[in-house]
């Protein structure tokens, strides 16, 4: 077959150049696309995940304020125990009551959950965010461990002790429904004796012991306010909102 003599070599470059350009385009507004999706996803989830820190924030200010009440009332029973000046049967039953609350913290964790579920923190492009986040899960791991290991000593110390010598039907009349009417208890006829609990060294051991582990947790607490509100601004500052908690 004769080989054409003249072919349209700048007609052909042309054409194909437009051939490759296209195909370059059409990857590159594949590539914007996909970018464009995964920054409106990041940004909704950012969204989410700020609200769900500010009211894991509030929620943490009530459990920080609870426990600081129960730290309070370890302290007041040392000081029984070291000679101050005789509190009302009313208080130390309060305070033995505030003894046995179950401090436990469980903020609100479905949109983190989900980002995890989704692929991990990498959706979320900001490095600071991630190390933050990070941090804030570490430091909720640790106050699970003292709240834990403070409600061990509740369960197999103090609760034993106090059997038979305080009536738990008072502890929960007197103590839990101290501003209530509706408790299905009528008084004791058992009276507490309050006077060899103050004077043996196990209470004030177990007590201490326990106090420690709380302030444990009261010092986590804090850190998981300060950490969640530093990840909100730190959120703020990358949707541009200038909102502050």
């Amino acid at each position: 077959m004769p080989i054409p003599k003249n072919i349209q070599w700048s007609r052909l470059s042309i054409e194909a150049a437009a051939i490759v350009g296209s195909i370059l385009l059409a990857f590159a507004i594949d590539a914007w696309w996909e970018d464009h999706q995964e920054r409106e996803n990041e940004e909704e989830y950012l969204l989410s995940l700020r609200q769900e820190l500010a009211d894991s924030i509030e929620f943490a200010k009530e459990n920080e304020e609870l426990r600081r009440k129960v730290v309070e009332a370890h302290v007041s029973l040392v000081a029984q125990v070291q000679g101050e000046i005789r509190a009302t049967d009313r208080d130390l039953y309060e305070w033995i009551s505030l003894l046995s609350y179950p401090l436990q913290y469980y903020p609100p964790r479905a949109v983190y959950n989900d980002i995890v579920a989704l692929g991990g923190t990498n959706l979320i492009s900001s490095a600071e965010i991630r190390i933050s986040l990070a941090e804030l899960e570490q430091t909720i791991r640790f106050l699970e461990q003292y709240d834990e290991s403070s409600w061990v000593v509740w369960v197999q110390r103090i609760q034993p002790f106090l059997e038979g010598r305080i009536p738990r039907v008072e502890r929960l009349r007197q103590g839990y429904a101290r501003d209530r009417f509706d408790m299905p208890f009528g008084q004791s006829p058992h009276t507490a004796d309050f006077d060899a609990i103050f004077a043996d060294p196990v209470f004030e051991d177990m007590i201490a012991e326990r106090w420690l582990r709380l302030q444990n947790g009261t010092l986590a607490i804090g850190r998981v306010i300060s950490q969640s509100r530093k990840i909100v601004d730190l959120i703020d500052a990358e949707l541009g909102v200038g909102a502050q908690i």
